[in-house]
């Protein structure tokens, strides 16, 4: 399957409603950009100096909350209703939403979630999808004993739902600020802390994933024209841009400036020195033109505390996320790591597969005391597993007979593959559970559960369908930024 935000791609022949109510054509856009980066004043922003050493925390460390965005607003998903597309957009987008509360309630269950809302109406279906979600009132929202692709919430065959703590166990919070779209993975701060424990957020200058003019100075930004004859539309971001600014002063926590344009999406650490990372995605002239690797990676050790990076090449311009890793791979504890290669997707010499192989075998080639800051122990080996790929036809039939009242899939199964993102990899943790996506394709949907419940036994798994979701082209991860506990 395609990775996140995909969908985007077949709008190219399509308007997109800016939030002033103009109509923005992809030819309107990238003159409106072209316009602004030639005449914006060219300054180097400086890196301010700073002792202070900074840590961005595992994220199966302790939260404090999640944030989300009640997002996926008409003027970001489109309001096109002549073709099945978008029609299926339309509907993906109410959909989504339900995935959404449904995403929060589970997560409250375990600790508190913030809920960003563009406006009061918007808030207001949000409470009512939340109470439906609360009684049940559907299959998605009842819990199954096992998975048959009618997307009901699947905890295994050890736990009962009694045993859950109860929604709402958690408060959540729902917060009015203008948002267009609902990836907080990208728009939230990310969070690092300091050697004492105090905590700050880092704004990392979302720039649309490099479709629009970057803020902090750096010279010769770029927009991608691959992206633009592949088409890749820019979307309105004058909500998501200021997302990151206005969490950091709604809890009163102090930023770390960079010059760093890239997106939370784009990097996974494992909380000891090490992270994972697509260049595409961040060595980019879409992001941080003028920046070498080592430019970048030293960067990425300021801010985030990364000291060894393992590359993979990524894709450029292929859509809209320039191949964002938390798709593909991310750490599920200090010295494990899991996968998941979609040969529909992948460059056919299975180059990003390759790059991460050697990567892993070169951190395990390492001295002792390097492994042992790094993954634990000084005989400790990073360990990688695979998570299988939903079947596209499956995925396709389920999606279509759960949703038979809102219907996600006029469109072709070809363009429902091309746009649509079910990707195990995309789970997220929360205090003690991991909440993770099933497609409809009941096989695998179970080996991924028994995969990720082997590797967190401690956790509560909880599998819950994410039709809007992945048919707007995201996962779970995309949807949530976790804020880590004060130590």
């Amino acid at each position: 399957m395609s990775s996140r935000r995909n969908v985007l791609k077949l709008m190219a022949g399509l308007t997109i409603l800016g939030s002033a109510g103009s109509v923005w054509s992809s030819r309107t856009l990238a003159a409106q950009t072209k316009e602004t980066a030639a005449g914006e004043t060219c300054i180097e922003s400086t890196r301010p100096a700073s002792t202070t050493s900074l840590l961005m925390p595992a994220e199966w460390s302790h939260q404090s909350a999640t944030w989300m965005a009640y997002g996926a607003t008409p003027h970001a998903w489109g309001e096109e209703q002549e073709t099945p597309f978008g029609r299926d957009l339309s509907n993906s987008r109410f959909v989504a939403r339900q995935d959404l509360m449904r995403l929060a309630a589970n997560l409250s269950r375990f600790q508190a979630v913030y809920m960003l809302v563009d406006t009061a109406a918007d808030e207001a279906e949000a409470r009512g999808f939340l109470a439906e979600i609360t009684a049940q009132s559907s299959a998605k929202n009842q819990f199954g004993g096992q998975l048959d692709n009618s997307g009901r919430i699947y905890i295994g065959k050890v736990r009962k739902p009694a045993d859950l703590p109860a929604i709402n166990t958690f408060p959540i919070t729902f917060l009015q600020t203008h948002i267009n779209d609902l990836w907080t993975r990208d728009t939230a701060p990310v969070f690092v802390k300091d050697a004492e424990g105090k905590l700050y957020g880092v704004d990392t200058n979302f720039n649309g994933w490099g479709q629009w003019p970057i803020s902090t100075g750096l010279c010769n930004w770029a927009k991608d024209p691959q992206k633009t004859s592949n088409g890749v539309m820019d979307q309105p971001v004058d909500g998501d841009k200021h997302i990151a600014s206005f969490i950091l002063k709604n809890k009163g926590i102090a930023g770390v400036p960079t010059w760093l344009t890239m997106e939370g999406g784009g990097l996974e650490v494992n909380g000891a020195g090490l992270a994972v990372a697509m260049e595409s995605c961040i060595i980019n002239n879409n992001r941080n033109p003028g920046k070498d690797k080592a430019q970048i990676e030293a960067e990425l050790a300021r801010v985030f505390g990364v000291e060894k990076m393992l590359w993979m090449p990524g894709v450029k311009g292929e859509e809209l996320t320039d191949w964002h890793v938390d798709f593909t791979a991310k750490f599920a504890s200090q010295n494990q790591m899991v996968f998941a290669f979609d040969r529909n997707f992948e460059p056919q010499d299975n180059r990003n597969e390759i790059a991460l192989n050697a990567a892993v075998a070169e951190v395990n080639a390492l001295p002792e005391a390097l492994r042992a800051k790094y993954l634990g122990r000084a005989d400790a080996k990073l360990t990688l597993h695979p998570l299988p790929l939903p079947r596209s036809k499956k995925i396709y039939q389920s999606f279509k007979a759960r949703n038979a009242q809102r219907p996600i899939t006029e469109r072709s199964l070809e363009e429902f593959i091309e746009t649509t993102a079910p990707g195990y990899v995309g789970y997220t943790h929360g205090n003690g559970c991991i909440i993770m996506g099933q497609f409809g394709d009941a096989e695998r949907d179970l080996i991924a559960f028994n995969t990720l419940q082997g590797l967190y036994p401690a956790h509560v798994v909880i599998q819950i369908s994410t039709d809007g979701l992945a048919s707007g082209g995201g996962t779970i991860h995309c949807a949530t930024q976790q804020q880590p506990s004060i130590s």
